[in-house]
């Protein structure tokens, strides 16, 4: 997070809060089922969308050229999960087919010729319950954009019912448990934001309302309890391999809630602030004290 001390560090930090433009100038646009990209602020979670039409063979996962280089790695998984695996797999390879179709072509832009562009993309198990597999993936884009694009996204794959879900997926009122996550990312962020604001005598009055002011609108908007913002998120992991979940990891990616160079922001919610909108078939597989 932003923790200025200088007015030299105030300006750039508004400059930073002050360039919304950035957000989707250069992202390729993603698939809602299995995200390749990370295209606007928020990556939808995957499920359905079909592969890309094209049928040209694509490189491995791990291959340097003079031109690209690609590293990707993927999870080990139980049979039982293999669906979960096909996901991963179908969007690790939509991810290289958008890729090589955004490398800029030497002959027509001569200044990126003896450049290396690159796509890395990690797939990790970050949690692991009776109930539940969450995966992270994370990485980044660069295809010769002002900064690498990056990549935020996540799969949580129902083991009983062996598919992928959605957080409305979880909940028999999709829209009060989203206010109520909303409302508690929010308040948990702003704390985290507000630690690391200017202070007096770092910039003048006026520069301090506007760095709070585009704070706020970039923090309520990227907060708001829409599917779209809440499409990243992980089950957290309970204390033992049987152990129900405490809750829910909330994921905001670079622009959602915060400028680029503050990354990735992850709030942990506990079970107690959203287990009375669970659906029925959900409601053993998380612990709220």
């Amino acid at each position: 997070m932003m923790n200025a001390t200088t007015p030299a560090c105030l300006a750039l930090a508004l400059a930073a809060l002050a360039l919304p433009g950035c957000q989707q100038s250069s992202a390729p646009a993603p698939t809602p089922a299995v995200p390749a990209s990370a295209a606007s602020p928020v990556i939808p979670p995957p499920q359905t969308a079909p592969a890309p039409a094209s049928t040209a063979p694509l490189p491995a996962d791990n291959v340097s050229t003079p031109h690209y280089k690609i590293a990707i790695s993927l999870p080990a998984l139980p049979a039982s999960a293999a669906s979960l695996a096909a996901a991963m797999r179908t969007t690790a390879d939509n991810a290289k087919r958008e890729f090589l179709q955004g490398l800029p072509d030497p002959g027509q832009v001569p200044a990126m010729a003896g450049r290396q562009f690159a796509l890395v993309l990690d797939f990790k198990v970050v949690a692991a319950t009776q109930a539940f597999i969450s995966v992270r993936e994370t990485g980044m884009q660069d295809t010769g954009g002002a900064h690498p694009i990056p990549i935020q996204a996540s799969f949580v794959y129902d083991r009983k019912h062996q598919r992928q879900i959605a957080l409305d997926d979880l909940f028999a009122q999709p829209d009060a448990a989203r206010k109520a996550l909303a409302n508690f990312a929010h308040d948990a962020l702003l704390k985290k934001f507000m630690a690391h604001a200017p202070k007096a005598g770092e910039g003048s009055p006026a520069a301090l309302r506007e760095w709070k002011s585009s704070m706020l609108q970039m923090l309520d908007g990227g907060t708001r309890p829409t599917s779209v913002n809440y499409s990243v998120f992980v089950v957290r992991a309970g204390a033992t391999a049987d152990a129900a979940s405490p809750g829910l990891t909330l994921i905001f990616p670079p622009y959602q809630v915060a400028p680029y160079v503050n990354g990735t922001q992850t709030v942990d919610v506990p079970a107690s602030v959203f287990a009375r909108f669970l659906a029925a078939g959900y409601q053993g597989d998380f612990s709220a004290p």
